[in-house]
This record gives structure tokens, sequence and C-alpha cells, in this order.
């Protein structure tokens, strides 16, 4: 039997059981939630016990990096995985939070993208906006990690204060990506009040602003990842 898994921390609430077995209702595949209290028992585990590939989701997405021997393209520029397959000794990693917001991207049409936040997910979003030809401004409440980062792929980054005015006063075709780790407030008020900006919302568990949104990523992404998990060759 091929075992794939989740890890992460905490993911007890985790769907991604459910839409795998969705997805392979009659395979001999496996998935597990593997809840560590961090990246190194985590990836140990997985080598451990045979694991052919994992989703990994928040704390790790950046920290698994380090583990990884052959990064794709995308995953060496973020320096974050929320995909890995094992094979041997090696570590191939992989982004699908990349992939599902290029495809949503797509289905929007936007040609100026404001993202809020700067973790794994924003950063995916901030690099597949740039790469679907949209101009792209990054924001964070720590702003020199959204300077740094925005230096390193090629976008622009501003201040809370600059992207509050951009987005009440939004251009056509503008779209916001909030991905934050949880619905603090960062801009939300302005999202809420400018009914012209479309708006993708990256965390499903707790949405303040597009519910929708955070389960259709989370879809895409699930089916970006089950696609690698069917093509790995053992």
């Amino acid at each position: 039997m091929k075992k794939f898994a989740l890890i992460g921390n905490p993911i007890s609430h985790s769907q991604s059981p459910k839409l795998f077995k969705e997805a392979f209702p009659n395979d001999d595949m496996s998935y597990d939630l593997i809840e560590r209290r961090t990246v190194e028992e985590s990836i140990a585990e997985l080598k451990e016990k045979g694991f052919c590939g994992a989703n990994v989701t928040s704390p790790f997405k950046e920290s698994a990096m380090r583990f990884v021997t052959d990064p794709d393209e995308t995953t060496r520029i973020l320096n974050a995985t929320n995909l890995i397959i094992l094979k041997g000794n090696k570590i191939f990693s992989y982004n699908t939070d990349y992939l599902a917001a290029r495809r949503m991207i797509r289905e929007i049409g936007a040609t100026v993208a404001v993202v809020v936040g700067c973790g794994g997910a924003a950063k995916a979003a901030a690099l597949a906006c740039k790469d679907e030809g949209l101009d792209t401004f990054i924001t964070n409440r720590t702003q020199k990690k959204a300077t740094d980062f925005a230096k390193h792929i090629g976008i622009k980054a501003i201040s809370i204060a600059e992207a509050n005015t951009l987005l009440k006063n939004p251009t056509q075709g503008i779209l916001a990506i909030y991905a934050i780790p949880k619905a603090d407030g960062i801009l939300s008020d302005t999202l809420k009040n400018t009914p012209t900006i479309q708006v993708i919302e990256a965390n499903y568990k707790d949405p303040c602003l597009n519910s929708e949104s955070g389960l259709k990523w989370l879809e895409y992404q699930a089916e970006e990842s089950f696609k690698i998990f069917a093509c790995a060759g053992y």
C-alpha cells in the first residue's frame, strides 16, 4: 500500500483525509494525519514508517525545505512547500498553493493584485499573481518581511497604510488575496466596505471575507496534490 499523510500542527480539523478518500476511493493508497511537535519529528516518522509523500501545512511549510534534496523551481523560489514526495534518500518538493492560486486568478481575470500577508500561502499567491502577469503588491504587518520577499521575486511591497489607500480607491480589475493565518482585522474592514474589489481568501478555517474562495483554494490545491501523488512512481 502507498501511504500518504498530512504533516502540520494543529491538523485534527483537516479535511484532507476526506478529500483524499474521495479522490482515490478504490486505490491501494492510504492517507493519515501526522501531528507532531516539530517538523523534524514529522519528517522522521514519514521516513521510518515508509510514507511515499505528504502534504505540508502550517507551521512547517518553510521549515520542511531544510529536508528537501530536490526542490522544483517554484519551491526553490519561495523556499516553501506544501507537498513532498519521498523516494529513497531523496525528498522532492512542490507547492500546490501556487498552482491553486494560479487557477483561481485565471478564473477572475484581474489586472492588479494586493496580497495581504507574507506567510507560505501569501508568498505562493504573490508569485502566482506575478506569473499570471498581474501588477502585484504585497503588504504585511512586518514590513521588512514583505519588502525582502518582494525584492526576491520582483514585485512591489507597500505598507498597510498604502494598501488601505489603494484598496479604498480601486482601479478596475483589482484583486485582493487575503492570506493571513487568522481573520485578525488587517484591512478587513476596507475590503468588506469596497464591494468592487474581488477577494480570494486563503483561510477556509476562520474566514472573514470570502469563505467560498477559501474552500475553492483548498479543493484546487488538493486536486493538484493528488495529481502529483498519482503520478509519483515507486
